[in-house]
């Protein structure tokens, strides 16, 4: 069982994040148009699935979200303290 300081903000130790919801909220995000292009997410997906505050191999510690969807947002930025790990 992990720490308590080691759970996702709002979230207990037993969520996880189905591979088939992701998918879902990725095409959404493609179809709204704000996607970005899969080069970019690709490096972004890299850099969060290399950080050590990603737990359940989905789940960002810093703020919650869930990296695969986060990441094909245009407008969505890395939140990790002191300097993004994402390139502009």
């Amino acid at each position: 069982m992990e720490q308590a300081m080691d759970l996702c903000k709002g979230c207990s130790e037993s969520v996880q994040v189905k591979q088939d919801s992701i998918a879902k909220m990725i095409s959404e995000v493609e179809r709204s148009g704000q996607a970005v292009d899969d080069a970019v997410y690709q490096q972004r997906l890299a850099q969060c699935l290399d950080c050590s505050h990603l737990r359940y191999g989905t789940t960002c510690m810093l703020c919650g979200c869930i990296v695969q969807v986060k990441a094909k947002y245009k407008t969505g930025s890395c939140p990790y303290p002191g300097e993004s790990r994402w390139e502009v």
